[in-house]
């Protein structure tokens, strides 16, 4: 699209909500029932400070801010409404949680309070968790895609601050983001469709968005539930070298279904699919940091994903707890084609490298877990009044990595197999108790036992006249050139097993003044899986196995609630002691990426949030956060010293968000607008500084008028992010082979107009 047609989207917008604003205010007909409108209106706004968020983060459902940790909650609905579509979006509105986007849709970086080191997505695991329900959607040593869940339909994407091993495991050491979709409804047949056209700065396309829902009881016992959405998004950088433009464009695809039966008055079953696929035709990377542009590419980075949840739940409600029985598939495909031309250094004599990647697993788990439904009761003291949450835990991940690595000259030169095996057996509980009119203390902890197998072998095949392209090649040159057969070479092979018997204890405590106010503090321990390294270049310093790694938690919060909940005033503060951290580090070439147990870190901080709900319709929502994320001990990084001191890469030392929302009710239905501004300051790209990346400041703005009474409910949407088209350089990975570096940028400022239907009552 033309500057000019992007120009005629705004105006003919602008038009739209002008339109929409005067009919309301200047029809004499909107005057009858205006006053019933707006109370109705202010009564659905105030909730959104008063009513309690409910949230399932503990195993049980409770009150947020009845729980003595830190959470934050987004209910699908609102993520909507401000035209948030991913968990990019969804992380810069929550204090002391920064991003960073990944070459394609499915491999963004979060970074929870600091804990990170390094920004650039990576085959290995994540500091972070990623959980659909009670589900971990992240491989505990070869990663994959981890599913960027689309938030249409859902009941709440919950951000869950701190490690939570307790509950899930070795998959969230930092902290998680967990999606939780909306169930079947007994009681009656509803549904949504929708459509969105949007714009994308300096593209030639358009974006495009589709989204189908609908909820059917069969009967007042059986009742099924999915939601579909697809999508499309233009690219915005240009292959200098073929004359393309928009080379990065993406398209997704998001199934969800959910059938519930409620088989007595005590016993519910569920079953509960997700498929998720993503394209993308080529990379999102620049080769510099100033515009959009890559003059090194010899091949497109062709990326795709596809990702396969399937839940079986049953649940039983005796009168004192409530048992249930979580089966759960997870099955992820990653093929991708990606050009290796500067990794390797091989761009520097003209010659053109790719590697091919198969990254695949099949994930089954199985959770028993039984909650109370009321406080125990004994005679004796110790035993009685107590809430529970009991449960054994058992997850197998079989993992399998294929990457071919060849010249456009020559075919492949080299092939690396890995199958790697994880399992962890668990035995979790959460209990508290409170202990008179103010005081509650509660007790978790999770006793595992992890082990994984690795088979990692190395494969060459016969090459000439390449020796001088770059170090891999040289190095193996003389062996591959040597060699009288035609066909492969093993190189070596790796075989190996790496165990692990851990107890990961939490401690709560929570003091209530009144209902207004409260004070609560936790120490909680936190772990992350060992995994297995892959090794092309057969360097004896790359260890088969990198061992687990562990966070201490400290953190003391107090929540406050003013007249009568219109405001709310919370703050935390935070420490945590990183030891054996898991760090990428480059083997001898410089071309390939391992894992490696390092030194440690010390993070500290602290959280600020406000709600306020103001006259006229206004609702205000702040919250900002300090993070000092720094090493302990000196560490030799392969791209240069890190002495203790060093700020952890990728945690901005400032970082918050403001939200302000204007609902304007009318007899017809309601104008909603928003106004959002996201800052994050600067942070480094790794361990050794080699590059800092600017402050980002985002701005967005959605307005949505809904016609309630019109047939089908309509709700035409305008959404604006990156309004002031903030342009910069997100994430910067260096190439030690050929000096230079490789640039992923924010992206550039979109506008997207959409409407939706209601079919039924909702």
């Amino acid at each position: 699209m033309s500057r000019r047609s992007s120009s005629n989207l705004y105006l003919l917008s602008v038009i739209i909500i002008g339109l929409s604003l005067s009919s309301p205010l200047y029809c004499e007909e909107a005057e009858e029932g205006l006053a019933t409108a707006e109370a109705k209106s202010s009564k659905a706004l105030r909730s959104r400070v008063l009513e309690e968020v409910l949230v399932t983060a503990t195993k049980r459902e409770t009150d947020l801010r009845d729980i003595p940790l830190s959470i934050d909650a987004f209910s699908g609905d609102a993520l909507r409404e401000i035209g948030v579509e991913n968990v990019e979006g969804i992380a810069r509105f929550s204090p002391g949680v920064s991003v960073s986007p990944g070459l394609d849709p499915e491999a963004a970086q979060i970074i929870i309070r600091g804990v990170s080191t390094d920004t650039f997505f990576t085959f290995f695991t994540r500091t972070f968790g990623m959980f659909y329900e009670d589900i971990s959607l992240v491989n505990p040593s070869i990663l994959g895609p981890q599913p960027n869940i689309d938030p249409f339909d859902l009941r709440s994407v919950e951000i869950l601050k701190g490690p939570q091993g307790t509950l899930f495991g070795g998959s969230a050491l930092s902290g998680a983001v967990r999606y939780v979709p909306n169930h079947p409804d007994y009681e009656q047949a509803y549904g949504k469709v929708a459509a969105a056209v949007g714009t994308l700065e300096g593209s030639d396309g358009k974006s495009h968005r589709y989204d189908v829902m609908w909820n059917q009881p069969l009967n007042d016992k059986l009742a099924m539930r999915f939601a579909v959405s697809t999508g499309d998004r233009p690219g915005y950088v240009k292959d200098l070298r073929s004359g393309e433009d928009d080379i990065n464009t993406t398209d997704s695809q998001q199934y969800r279904g959910i059938v519930s039966w409620q088989a007595s008055e005590k016993l519910e079953f569920r079953l509960n699919a997700l498929r998720r696929e993503t394209h993308q035709d080529d990379g999102s990377f620049a080769d510099n940091d100033q515009e959009a542009t890559h003059s090194n590419r010899y091949f497109p980075d062709i990326l795709d994903s596809r990702t396969d949840i399937v839940i079986l739940t049953s649940e039983y409600g005796f009168e004192f707890a409530d048992l249930s029985l979580i089966l759960s598939q997870l099955d992820k495909d990653y093929p991708q084609r990606l050009d290796y031309s500067q990794f390797f250094g091989t761009s520097q004599a003209g010659i053109g490298a790719y590697g091919d990647t198969t990254i695949y697993s099949s994930q089954p788990s199985a959770e028993l877990r039984l909650v109370s439904a009321e406080a125990t009761q004994s005679d004796w003291w110790i035993f009685k009044d107590w809430d529970y949450v009991l449960g054994l835990f058992y997850i197998e991940s079989d993992q399998f990595l294929s990457l071919d690595i060849g010249t456009q000259e020559t075919g492949n030169l080299l092939q690396l197999k890995g199958d790697v095996y994880a399992e962890e057996k668990a035995l979790f509980f959460d209990i508290k108790r409170s202990f008179g009119e103010h005081w509650e203390l509660g007790f978790g902890g999770r006793y595992f036992e992890q082990s994984t197998t690795a088979d990692i072998s190395t494969t060459a095949d016969p090459v000439s006249g390449l020796a001088g392209a770059n170090p891999l090649v040289a190095a193996l040159a003389p062996v591959i050139n040597a060699l009288p057969i035609e066909s492969g070479i093993g190189l070596g092979r790796d075989q190996g097993e790496i165990s692990e018997t851990v107890f990961n204890p939490k401690f709560t405590v929570q003091w209530r003044y009144s209902d207004e106010f409260s004070v609560f503090g936790s120490i909680v321990k936190g772990f992350r899986y060992a995994g297995a390294n892959q090794n092309p270049s057969r360097d004896p310093d790359v260890p088969l196995f990198f061992e687990s790694d562990e966070i201490w938690n400290y953190e003391l919060g107090v929540r406050t609630e003013w007249f009568e909940g219109a405001l709310q005033l919370d703050a935390t503060v935070f420490q945590l002691e990183w030891t054996d951290m898991q760090v990428q580090q480059r083997e001898y070439t410089g071309a390939f990426a391992y894992t490696d147990n390092v030194g440690g870190a010390r993070n500290r901080g602290f959280e600020l949030g406000m709600n306020m709900l103001l006259p006229a319709g206004f609702y205000l929502k702040l919250n900002g956060s300090y993070v000092d994320a720094q090493t302990t001990t000196f560490f030799d990084d392969f791209q240069g010293p890190a002495p203790a001191g060093t700020e952890l890469p990728g945690s901005p030392p400032v970082s918050g968000s403001a939200l302000l929302l204007w609902a304007y009710p009318f007899s017809e239905g309601q104008f909603s607008a928003t106004l959002s501004y996201t800052y994050q300051n600067r942070n480094y790209n790794n361990l050794a500084q080699t590059y800092k990346h600017p402050p980002l400041a985002l701005v967005g703005a959605s307005a949505n008028l809904s016609m309630t009474n019109w047939p089908g409910a309509p709700v035409f949407s305008l959404i604006g992010a990156n309004l002031t088209n903030e342009f910069k350089p997100a994430v910067v990975f260096d190439t030690p082979n050929s000096g230079g570096i490789l640039t992923i940028f924010n992206p550039p400022r979109t506008v997207r107009l959409g409407v939706e239907f209601t079919i039924g009552d909702i």
